[in-house]
């Protein structure tokens, strides 16, 4: 366990197929209230917004990410950017970006980054979203083998659950037996 506090920087990136680098049309920004318990500042960057999370021994170096959300930056202050070229109304998918400097015993300095899967960040009608209003099951066992019912509202023929635990993912398809009422059986296919 490291002895030292470290600071956990969180920034939003691009989730395209390019290098990761800083959002253009992004960044994070500072949630404040009384339901944050993480403490946390703002800094800038090279013109990146940049939150600021200490992880401290005494929490066995872990933080809860209740603090940051992803606000979207004004097209017309964009474009006086210069050198921007994408276009933000269609570059709508982020990443949130997690890095951290550890310094060594020998001087130097390990930095570790880690990023998100992509977020989509578009604003899509509600009546488009699939809602989930109840399930049958609140646990199984990891190998699956029971089956789940999803009742809930814009279920398409080819939906699929996406399960993720720690690392690892694995989907299922859904079968829609009535407009409101999808089964599915929590099979995993890797």
């Amino acid at each position: 366990m490291e002895s030292e506090p470290l600071t956990l920087q969180l920034f939003i990136g691009t989730a395209d197929d390019r290098l990761l680098r800083p959002h253009a049309f992004y960044q994070v920004h500072r949630i404040t209230g009384k339901t944050v318990s993480t403490p946390s500042h703002e800094i800038l960057h090279n013109n990146t917004k940049v939150l600021e999370i200490p992880l401290l021994p005494e929490n066995n170096m872990r933080a809860i990410i209740d603090c940051a959300g992803i606000l979207k930056l004004r097209n017309s202050d964009i474009e006086l950017r210069k050198g921007e070229t994408d276009i933000g109304r269609k570059n709508t998918r982020v990443r949130m970006v997690f890095r951290v400097h550890v310094n060594q015993s020998n001087g130097r300095t390990v930095s570790l980054q880690v990023a998100s899967n992509p977020i989509e960040c578009s604003q899509r009608s509600a009546q488009e979203l699939p809602l989930v209003d109840k399930q049958s099951l609140e646990k199984c066992p990891a190998p699956g083998g029971e089956r789940m019912i999803l009742d809930g509202h814009n279920f398409q023929h080819d939906s699929k659950v996406v399960f993720v635990e720690k690392a690892q993912v694995w989907t299922c398809p859904l079968s829609v037996d009535e407009p409101n009422h999808t089964e599915m059986d929590e099979d995993r296919t890797d």
